[in-house]
């Protein structure tokens, strides 16, 4: 696993600590997926913290850029499955 990697799962893992709620944790996850706009993987979990805001509008764009389907309504399910794949890469 490579640095910004690191970067980016730490970031992911934050937004549990937020209860998967806008704060904190939220706001410093946007940031990162926002500074890093058109890496997939950034443009996906920038998906998820839409998700977690209740714009699904605007979390369907992030997905469709990261070429990647929303695979759960639940965010705690959809979280965990984000958190994952990015563990296995």
């Amino acid at each position: 696993m490579n640095q910004t990697r690191d970067i980016l799962i730490k970031a992911v893992e934050g937004l549990k600590d937020d209860n998967f709620e806008t704060g904190p944790n939220w706001n410093s996850c946007h940031d990162l997926c926002q500074s890093n706009e058109g890496v997939p993987d950034y443009d996906w979990v920038h998906g998820l913290v839409h998700l977690i805001e209740g714009d699904t509008s605007n979390a369907s764009y992030w997905y469709r850029r990261a070429e990647k389907t929303q695979v759960s309504q639940e965010l705690e399910r959809e979280w965990q499955s984000i958190l994952n794949t990015l563990k296995q890469e």
